[in-house]
This record gives C-alpha cells, structure tokens and sequence, in this order.
C-alpha cells in the first residue's frame, strides 16, 4: 500500500514538472538539431559526414 502511495507522489510530481516546462516554453519555439562531425566540424544534422565518409571496399578488386 506504502508504494503504491509512493508511485501517486511521483506521478503527480512528474505531471507538476511536465505541466511547468510546457507553459514556460514559447508556442513559436522550434526543436532544433545542429549536430557538427567530430573529426571536421561540418554541420551534418545528425547525417554521416559526406567528407569524412570512408569509400566502401571493393573486396580487394
């Protein structure tokens, strides 16, 4: 009985917590990803880098 009252109280927290950030953040807020390639620093959104891309082998041909 004790957990089940325990996973109300997070519950109702966690709800609290979503409810507060989702008033906080503007209506015309975009989710935006800019992730850059480790070895170069182009951007590549998340992609394979197209100029650190190894060329596929050819099976020693």
């Amino acid at each position: 009985m004790v957990l089940l009252w325990i996973g109300i109280a997070i519950g109702i927290l966690l709800v609290i917590v979503l409810i507060a950030k989702a008033s906080k953040t503007s209506s015309t807020a975009i989710v935006g990803m800019k992730i850059r390639c480790k070895k170069c620093g182009f951007e590549t959104n998340g992609l394979d880098c197209p100029r650190c891309k190894q060329k596929p082998q050819s099976f020693g041909v």
